[in-house]
Protein backbone atom coordinates (compact mmCIF):
# COMPACT_ATOMS: atom_id res chain seq x y z
CA UNK A 1 0.00 0.00 0.00
CA UNK A 2 1.41 3.19 -1.00
CA UNK A 3 2.30 5.90 1.55
CA UNK A 4 3.34 9.16 1.86
CA UNK A 5 6.14 9.81 3.96
CA UNK A 6 6.16 13.08 6.60
CA UNK A 7 9.73 13.11 6.00
CA UNK A 8 12.60 12.83 3.80
CA UNK A 9 16.16 13.61 4.57
CA UNK A 10 18.82 14.36 2.03
CA UNK A 11 22.28 12.81 2.72
CA UNK A 12 24.95 14.48 4.22
CA UNK A 13 26.80 11.75 6.45
CA UNK A 14 30.05 10.81 6.34
CA UNK A 15 30.69 6.93 7.18
CA UNK A 16 34.33 6.98 7.93
CA UNK A 17 33.79 3.41 8.59
CA UNK A 18 33.25 1.89 5.36
CA UNK A 19 35.42 3.45 3.11
CA UNK A 20 38.43 0.96 2.75
CA UNK A 21 37.39 -1.89 5.51
CA UNK A 22 36.08 -4.55 3.86
CA UNK A 23 35.00 -6.30 7.34
CA UNK A 24 33.10 -2.57 8.53
CA UNK A 25 29.61 -2.68 8.76
CA UNK A 26 28.19 0.95 7.98
CA UNK A 27 25.07 1.89 9.94
CA UNK A 28 23.12 4.38 10.44
CA UNK A 29 20.02 5.14 13.54
CA UNK A 30 17.23 5.91 11.53
CA UNK A 31 14.53 8.04 13.39
CA UNK A 32 11.16 7.38 13.26
CA UNK A 33 9.90 7.84 9.62
CA UNK A 34 13.01 8.89 8.41
CA UNK A 35 14.30 7.79 4.86
CA UNK A 36 17.68 9.00 2.97
CA UNK A 37 18.87 9.27 -0.25
CA UNK A 38 21.23 5.92 -1.39
CA UNK A 39 24.32 7.54 -3.37
CA UNK A 40 23.31 7.84 -6.80
CA UNK A 41 19.60 7.63 -5.76
CA UNK A 42 18.27 10.77 -7.52
CA UNK A 43 17.27 9.24 -11.37
CA UNK A 44 18.37 11.78 -14.00
CA UNK A 45 14.75 11.98 -15.23
CA UNK A 46 14.18 13.41 -11.26
CA UNK A 47 10.97 11.67 -10.72
CA UNK A 48 12.55 8.95 -8.57
CA UNK A 49 14.68 8.06 -5.36
CA UNK A 50 15.79 5.23 -4.12
CA UNK A 51 16.14 5.26 -0.11
CA UNK A 52 16.50 3.36 2.36
CA UNK A 53 15.12 3.79 6.11
CA UNK A 54 11.58 3.63 7.89
CA UNK A 55 8.80 4.15 6.25
CA UNK A 56 6.58 2.52 8.98
CA UNK A 57 7.82 5.02 11.40
CA UNK A 58 8.92 2.18 14.33
CA UNK A 59 12.26 3.56 13.80
CA UNK A 60 15.21 1.74 12.82
CA UNK A 61 16.35 0.19 9.22
CA UNK A 62 13.43 -1.26 7.38
CA UNK A 63 15.12 -2.12 3.92
CA UNK A 64 15.08 0.06 0.69
CA UNK A 65 12.77 1.30 -1.25
CA UNK A 66 11.97 3.16 -4.87
CA UNK A 67 10.22 6.37 -3.85
CA UNK A 68 8.59 9.14 -6.22
CA UNK A 69 10.85 12.51 -6.09
CA UNK A 70 8.23 14.71 -6.29
CA UNK A 71 5.28 13.84 -4.30
CA UNK A 72 7.88 11.36 -1.46
CA UNK A 73 5.31 8.60 -1.74
CA UNK A 74 6.81 5.02 -1.45
CA UNK A 75 6.26 3.35 -4.36
CA UNK A 76 7.43 -0.50 -3.41
CA UNK A 77 9.63 -2.19 -1.57
CA UNK A 78 13.57 -3.18 -3.42
CA UNK A 79 13.38 -7.09 -1.59
CA UNK A 80 15.77 -7.89 -4.25
CA UNK A 81 18.31 -5.75 -2.73
CA UNK A 82 20.19 -7.13 0.00
CA UNK A 83 19.50 -5.80 3.28
CA UNK A 84 21.33 -8.27 6.34
CA UNK A 85 24.76 -6.23 6.76
CA UNK A 86 24.76 -3.08 6.46
CA UNK A 87 22.19 -0.05 7.33
CA UNK A 88 23.73 3.39 6.25
CA UNK A 89 22.71 4.71 3.14
CA UNK A 90 26.08 5.24 1.52
CA UNK A 91 26.18 1.48 1.86
CA UNK A 92 23.78 1.55 -0.92
CA UNK A 93 24.90 2.57 -4.68
CA UNK A 94 22.05 2.73 -7.58
CA UNK A 95 23.08 2.81 -10.89
CA UNK A 96 20.16 4.46 -13.09
CA UNK A 97 20.12 4.30 -16.56
CA UNK A 98 19.91 7.00 -18.59
CA UNK A 99 16.21 6.62 -19.65
CA UNK A 100 15.83 6.21 -15.85
CA UNK A 101 13.59 3.04 -16.66
CA UNK A 102 16.03 1.14 -15.17
CA UNK A 103 18.08 0.89 -12.05
CA UNK A 104 20.85 -1.43 -10.75
CA UNK A 105 21.44 -1.26 -6.59
CA UNK A 106 24.70 -2.93 -5.31
CA UNK A 107 24.79 -3.88 -1.72
CA UNK A 108 26.48 -6.23 0.15
CA UNK A 109 24.95 -9.48 2.06
CA UNK A 110 27.82 -9.97 3.91
CA UNK A 111 31.44 -8.89 4.30
CA UNK A 112 32.83 -10.66 1.70
CA UNK A 113 29.28 -10.90 -0.53
CA UNK A 114 28.41 -7.96 -2.91
CA UNK A 115 25.25 -8.13 -4.90
CA UNK A 116 23.75 -6.48 -8.01
CA UNK A 117 19.82 -6.12 -8.07
CA UNK A 118 18.52 -4.73 -11.51
CA UNK A 119 14.89 -3.27 -11.44
CA UNK A 120 12.34 -1.91 -14.18
CA UNK A 121 10.63 1.41 -13.78
CA UNK A 122 6.93 1.24 -15.04
CA UNK A 123 3.99 2.95 -14.32
CA UNK A 124 5.92 4.21 -10.98
CA UNK A 125 6.28 0.43 -9.63
CA UNK A 126 9.59 -1.56 -9.83
CA UNK A 127 9.59 -5.12 -11.47
CA UNK A 128 12.91 -7.54 -10.62
CA UNK A 129 14.99 -8.32 -13.99
CA UNK A 130 17.12 -11.31 -14.02
CA UNK A 131 20.85 -10.13 -13.21
CA UNK A 132 23.60 -11.37 -15.28
CA UNK A 133 26.87 -13.25 -14.14
CA UNK A 134 29.89 -12.99 -16.25
CA UNK A 135 31.42 -15.66 -15.14
CA UNK A 136 29.15 -18.52 -16.82
CA UNK A 137 30.51 -16.50 -19.94
CA UNK A 138 33.69 -16.14 -19.68
CA UNK A 139 35.05 -19.12 -17.65
CA UNK A 140 32.34 -22.09 -18.84
CA UNK A 141 35.76 -24.52 -18.47
CA UNK A 142 36.00 -23.29 -14.86
CA UNK A 143 32.03 -23.48 -14.29
CA UNK A 144 32.51 -27.36 -15.43
CA UNK A 145 35.35 -28.01 -12.81
CA UNK A 146 33.24 -26.62 -9.99
CA UNK A 147 30.55 -28.83 -11.15
CA UNK A 148 32.81 -31.65 -11.21
CA UNK A 149 34.85 -31.19 -7.91
CA UNK A 150 31.81 -29.83 -6.49
CA UNK A 151 30.69 -26.02 -5.37
CA UNK A 152 30.06 -24.72 -1.59
CA UNK A 153 29.74 -20.80 -1.63
CA UNK A 154 30.92 -19.41 1.41
CA UNK A 155 28.27 -16.67 1.82
CA UNK A 156 24.86 -16.83 0.57
CA UNK A 157 24.23 -20.38 0.32
CA UNK A 158 26.39 -21.40 2.88
CA UNK A 159 27.04 -25.20 4.19
CA UNK A 160 24.97 -26.13 0.43
CA UNK A 161 27.52 -28.30 -0.94
CA UNK A 162 26.04 -28.84 -4.71
CA UNK A 163 28.20 -32.02 -5.28
CA UNK A 164 29.79 -33.60 -1.92
CA UNK A 165 32.75 -33.76 -1.42
CA UNK A 166 32.95 -30.20 -2.14
CA UNK A 167 36.58 -29.45 -3.27
CA UNK A 168 35.74 -25.81 -4.81
CA UNK A 169 34.54 -22.68 -2.08
CA UNK A 170 33.82 -19.62 -3.36
CA UNK A 171 35.46 -17.54 -0.98
CA UNK A 172 33.94 -13.84 -1.95
CA UNK A 173 31.61 -12.11 -4.64
CA UNK A 174 31.52 -8.79 -6.05
CA UNK A 175 29.17 -7.46 -8.73
CA UNK A 176 28.18 -4.00 -10.06
CA UNK A 177 27.13 -2.23 -13.07
CA UNK A 178 29.77 0.32 -13.45
CA UNK A 179 28.40 2.07 -16.39
CA UNK A 180 25.35 2.60 -18.72
CA UNK A 181 26.29 2.31 -22.20
CA UNK A 182 22.76 3.42 -23.65
CA UNK A 183 19.07 2.91 -21.73
CA UNK A 184 19.40 -0.88 -22.63
CA UNK A 185 23.16 -1.55 -22.64
CA UNK A 186 25.42 -1.44 -19.57
CA UNK A 187 28.72 -2.68 -17.96
CA UNK A 188 28.84 -4.97 -15.30
CA UNK A 189 32.00 -6.05 -13.19
CA UNK A 190 32.70 -9.36 -11.36
CA UNK A 191 35.06 -10.42 -9.04
CA UNK A 192 34.93 -13.65 -7.08
CA UNK A 193 37.88 -15.76 -5.33
CA UNK A 194 38.12 -19.06 -4.65
CA UNK A 195 39.54 -21.87 -3.23
CA UNK A 196 40.43 -25.30 -5.37
CA UNK A 197 41.87 -28.41 -3.90
CA UNK A 198 43.50 -31.19 -5.72
CA UNK A 199 43.01 -29.56 -9.37
CA UNK A 200 45.15 -26.24 -10.58
CA UNK A 201 42.72 -24.12 -12.45
CA UNK A 202 44.58 -22.09 -14.33
CA UNK A 203 43.82 -23.22 -17.70
CA UNK A 204 40.54 -23.37 -16.95
CA UNK A 205 40.53 -19.63 -15.70
CA UNK A 206 42.71 -18.47 -18.36
CA UNK A 207 43.58 -14.52 -18.37
CA UNK A 208 40.31 -14.13 -16.36
CA UNK A 209 42.15 -16.11 -13.59
CA UNK A 210 44.94 -14.80 -10.85
CA UNK A 211 46.92 -16.76 -8.49
CA UNK A 212 46.19 -15.53 -4.72
CA UNK A 213 47.85 -17.09 -1.61
CA UNK A 214 45.47 -18.47 1.28
CA UNK A 215 45.02 -14.32 2.35
CA UNK A 216 43.59 -12.86 -0.95
CA UNK A 217 47.40 -11.80 -2.35
CA UNK A 218 49.06 -12.14 -5.41
CA UNK A 219 51.08 -15.20 -5.92
CA UNK A 220 53.42 -15.56 -8.50
CA UNK A 221 53.94 -19.68 -7.60
CA UNK A 222 52.12 -22.68 -6.33
CA UNK A 223 53.37 -26.36 -6.26
CA UNK A 224 51.29 -28.66 -8.12
CA UNK A 225 51.94 -31.60 -5.65
CA UNK A 226 48.59 -34.07 -4.58
CA UNK A 227 46.60 -32.64 -2.39
CA UNK A 228 47.52 -28.48 -2.57
CA UNK A 229 45.15 -26.09 -2.33
CA UNK A 230 45.12 -23.61 -4.85
CA UNK A 231 43.51 -19.92 -4.34
CA UNK A 232 42.50 -18.16 -7.26
CA UNK A 233 40.77 -15.19 -7.97
CA UNK A 234 38.03 -14.40 -11.43
CA UNK A 235 38.18 -10.11 -12.77
CA UNK A 236 36.01 -9.70 -15.39
CA UNK A 237 34.42 -6.66 -17.19
CA UNK A 238 31.24 -7.56 -19.64
CA UNK A 239 28.99 -5.90 -21.71
CA UNK A 240 25.15 -6.65 -20.89
CA UNK A 241 21.87 -6.03 -22.75
CA UNK A 242 18.27 -6.14 -21.28
CA UNK A 243 15.88 -8.46 -22.60
CA UNK A 244 11.89 -8.66 -23.44
CA UNK A 245 10.33 -10.51 -20.24
CA UNK A 246 12.97 -8.29 -17.27
CA UNK A 247 15.48 -11.00 -19.00
CA UNK A 248 19.45 -9.52 -19.82
CA UNK A 249 22.51 -11.60 -21.56
CA UNK A 250 26.16 -10.93 -21.65
CA UNK A 251 27.38 -9.80 -24.81
CA UNK A 252 30.71 -10.44 -24.19
CA UNK A 253 33.13 -10.02 -21.45
CA UNK A 254 37.05 -9.13 -20.98
CA UNK A 255 39.46 -9.81 -18.22
CA UNK A 256 40.12 -7.08 -16.25
CA UNK A 257 43.93 -6.44 -14.88
CA UNK A 258 44.98 -4.06 -12.02
CA UNK A 259 46.50 -1.08 -13.45
CA UNK A 260 50.26 -0.16 -12.19
CA UNK A 261 50.58 2.62 -10.62
CA UNK A 262 54.04 5.08 -11.62
CA UNK A 263 55.63 6.02 -8.74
Amino acid sequence: MNRILPQVSTLGLLLLSLVGDASATAEYDYKPGELLVVKGGKSPDKKFCIVSGDPDKKGGFAGVYLMDAQTKEVLGELEDVATTLDTAPDAYRAHWSPDSKHVGITSRADRHWTGNAIYRIENRRPYPVDTPELLYHAVPAFCSLTKELGLIEEVGNFGDCDNPPCKVRQKSFYAEIVKWISPTRFVVKEVSQFQVRDRDPSASLGQYGEKLDQYGEKLEHQTDEPGDVYYFQFKAEGDCELLQGDKTRVVSTRPVKDQKTSE
